[in-house]
């Protein structure tokens, strides 16, 4: 691209192609006006103030403003060919003075600044000969065009590529050799020819995120589960939660569950400790695949679905002396969205709560809720949500559902409003919380199914057992017409079966104390016609009915 009405210093002007590196447009400058880049440079520096210290990161007005005089080209598209063009997106390069060699160390403790040296898609650069100014951003690793990984490392001097520290310029011009300087004298430079290096295919995964990285740099913002974020604020985040995927990776103990490239990252055993925060992988492919799982969770449809997504990845993190929240800051940068999805992933049963708060009543009245969920219900609508025993299951649901009521604001207020002790309401919720392996909004969804099932006063029915427990003419009748040569010490057995089997009550709160061991005996033992008749007693027996004892 040049200006309008372009006059130059050479006598030959070339072209700025789109998205082409400043670097890489000037050797191309230098080829076509006979000249050494050695010798452009020299050029541009004879300008007033120019400087070519941090050329590709940010040029001054003044290095522009010269290398413009010199090429015709508009000044504006000179810094675009820069990464000050993504300076405000992929980027934050406030505060470097090219003029105080010190002001990078401010810019790069932020993390992933790029350094010395590019990527390259080998096909591209025999395409058509252009270094793209994309390659140089961290978050950049695949080729959308060719749909494969970019090379980070070139394979003859094992260094990454455009590595000239001390000129942004090759000795070999606008050659599609790698050109690094090989330390063996001054003219001694790789000779590989990068057009016939073979990239590996990218992930279908690995493209969807890089377009959503390119859409934030383009549009300045991507959609996440925390609504729109502006596109410093998500690259920020998806760097951070990047870096602290590849920590939790490096400290699982079992990388059998893990994705195969974070099994890479536990196997390798550095004993150097890794700064993911301040500088990503090398190698693109080992780069990509993290920033797409992380992608993959800030893109969820709402924060329960992050959570969890996050949440699956915590589980590697054993105890560790400063506690996990401890632990996940000192090992990544976090920001206002990473530190809501770390809350979330941390505590599951705040977010359960707090959407069940949200939530109207499930049920008509708390007085609809039994102690513990039927087991059938749990079967039908809870399975597979949660790693805890189906009985827990059971009294964490019932809890659940007193709980979105509006006078119940506590585990312990649910507890209470079933009747049972409410430090058992407490320890059910942090056991099945933690035992969580669905969404809340999964839980919530199910519980609302379930209540819709429900529809007896089960206050009631346990006022009838306990009712039944002072009484004794009920077991006597019922021995007689449909169990014969039962016990009268079986009394207790019955009672016991009613309380957890017809009102489903808690064995906490069980009317009378039997041996557990008799007991499964004599439920074991009940056939489907004696069950039926013993749950009738209840029907039969209201609790208003005066008998003798």
């Amino acid at each position: 691209m040049l200006a309008d009405n372009a006059e130059s210093d050479l006598p030959t002007l070339v072209n700025l192609a789109p998205g082409e590196a400043l670097d890489a447009y000037l050797e191309r400058v230098a080829d076509a006006n006979y000249l050494t880049t050695a010798r452009l440079i020299e050029m541009v520096r004879a300008g007033h103030g120019s400087t070519t210290a941090y050329l590709m990161l940010a040029p001054t007005p003044a290095t522009l403003k010269r290398i413009a005089h010199l090429t015709g080209a508009a000044a504006a598209a000179l810094q675009n060919a820069t990464l000050a063009a993504y300076d405000g997106t992929s980027l934050d390069l406030h505060g470097l003075d090219p003029a105080h060699q010190s002001s990078f160390r401010t810019i790069a403790a932020r993390g992933w600044i790029p350094g010395h040296g590019t990527q390259i898609c080998p096909q591209c650069l025999a395409d058509d000969g252009i270094w793209r100014i994309t390659w140089r951003l961290p978050t950049t690793t695949v080729c959308r065009t060719h749909g494969t990984y970019l090379l980070a490392t070139c394979p003859g001097c094992q260094r990454p590529f455009r590595d000239q520290r001390h000129s942004p310029l090759r000795i070999v011009g606008s050659q599609t050799l790698c050109g690094n300087p090989l330390g063996q004298g001054p003219r001694k430079q790789c000779r590989v020819d990068l057009t016939t290096l073979a990239a590996e295919p990218a992930d279908d995964a690995c493209l969807q995120r890089q377009a959503r990285q390119d859409t934030a740099d383009a549009a300045g913002a991507v959609a996440t589960f925390a609504g729109q974020l502006a596109a410093p604020e998500f690259t920020t985040t998806l760097r951070s939660l990047t870096a602290l995927l590849l920590h939790l990776a490096a400290a699982s103990r079992t990388p059998v569950n893990l994705p195969s490239w974070a099994r890479d990252v536990a196997d390798a055993g550095t004993p150097r400790v890794r700064r993911w925060s301040i500088r990503p992988p090398q190698d693109s492919v080992l780069r990509s695949r993290p920033l797409t799982a992380a992608d993959h969770i800030l893109a969820s449809e709402d924060l329960d679905t992050a959570a969890t997504r996050f949440g699956s990845w915590l589980e590697h993190l054993h105890d560790v002396p400063e506690g996990r929240l401890g632990w996940l800051a000192d090992h990544t940068r976090m920001t206002p969205t990473l530190t809501r999805l770390v809350m979330a992933a941390h505590a599951p049963r705040r977010r359960l709560s707090h959407l069940l708060d949200q939530q109207p009543p499930l049920t008509a009245s708390t007085r609809q809720i039994p102690q513990v969920l039927p087991q059938h219900l749990v079967r039908d609508h809870l399975g597979g949500l949660f790693d805890s025993r189906p009985a827990t299951i059971g009294l964490f649901a019932s809890l659940c559902l007193a709980k979105t009521h509006p006078h119940v604001h506590s585990w312990a207020d649910a507890a209470r409003e079933l009747r049972l002790p409410p430090e058992l309401g407490e320890r059910t919720a942090r056991a099945c919380s933690a035992s969580m392996t669905a969404s809340p909004a999964d839980v919530a969804a199910a519980l609302a199914r379930a209540a819709r099932r429900l529809e007896i006063d089960y206050r009631a029915m346990e006022d009838r057992v306990q009712h039944l427990a002072r009484t004794k003419r009920w077991f006597r009748r019922w021995s007689r017409h449909n169990c014969r040569g039962t016990r009268p010490g079986s009394r207790a057995y019955a009672l016991r079966w009613l309380w957890l089997e017809v009102a489903h009550g808690h064995p906490a709160t069980v009317a009378v104390a039997a041996n557990p061991r008799s007991y499964r005996k004599f439920a074991r033992l009940l056939t489907e016609e004696q069950a039926t008749t013993l749950a009738g007693a209840i029907a039969t027996s209201p609790h208003t009915t005066q008998e003798s004892r």
